[in-house]
């Protein structure tokens, strides 16, 4: 599998996930100093230690948000590119230079993958999802992702990912589909009839190429959508792997 991406765009958010961490903890560990001073203003210290609080708080939320999704030990990027090794070459998947994070061209058209970073246990059942965790709201408070509706998040990107396709070529016609890929080792998974197919680790990749698979597009096809990717990539975007 060829792998296209913005690294530059990876390693800028990866940064701001460690940096902004240690920003908030620090400002957060001088207010609880500045907490124990003697003023002569009872109220300026007030004022002064709630701003460092909050700006703390704020700082910390951002790092724990880039670090989950591409600094942490289940970054997105990393999580499908695990998912989807041993591949073969007919496969490209670009990360970050498309309208939407992931999109996997293969032979029968394009797969979008909403990457889901949640531990703990996660059902859908009688039309609704659930996520079972410890902590988890002081986790969502330091910026992990709620579950929320992935199969919203699907429609929302394969539409996108249309669009874009609309937009540029509008008489070229691929399938456009979207998975849900959850990435972290110690989720649990118990699902009746996801709305979406729904996967762990590299479960997805034998999917692709068996229940999966679809209809190869015709040559032709497969040239003008793959000249279409590579032609809306911005310069200096070149292939990770």
């Amino acid at each position: 599998m060829r792998i296209v991406a913005d690294e530059k765009y990876i390693t800028r958010r990866s940064a701001a996930g460690k940096y902004a961490s240690l920003a908030g903890l620090a400002v957060l560990a001088l207010a609880l100093v500045f907490s124990f001073t003697r003023t002569s203003s009872l109220l300026l210290m007030q004022g002064a230690l709630m701003g460092a609080m909050l700006i703390g708080v704020v700082l910390s939320f951002i790092g724990g948000y880039y670090a989950e999704r591409f600094a942490g030990p289940v970054a997105h990027h990393k999580a499908v590119r695990s998912a989807l090794k041993g591949l073969d070459r007919q496969y490209v998947l670009f990360q970050y230079v498309l309208p939407v994070p992931h999109v996997l061209l293969g032979p029968d058209g394009l797969t979008i993958v909403v990457v889901r970073s949640q531990p703990g246990q996660v059902t859908y059942k009688d039309g609704k999802w659930r996520h079972h965790q410890r902590t988890k709201f002081l986790r969502q408070l330091a910026g992990q992702e709620s579950l929320g509706v992935p199969e919203e998040d699907v429609e929302q990107q394969v539409a996108q990912m249309r669009r874009y396709l609309e937009q540029r070529q509008p008489e070229l016609e691929v399938p456009v589909r979207g998975v849900v890929l959850f990435a972290h080792p110690n989720v649990r998974l118990d699902l009746e009839e996801p709305p979406v197919p729904v996967f762990y680790d590299k479960k997805v990749r034998s999917w692709l190429r068996g229940p999966g698979a679809g209809k190869p597009l015709p040559p032709p096809v497969r040239q003008q959508l793959a000249e279409l990717l590579f032609g809306g990539l911005k310069a200096g975007v070149v292939e990770a792997g």
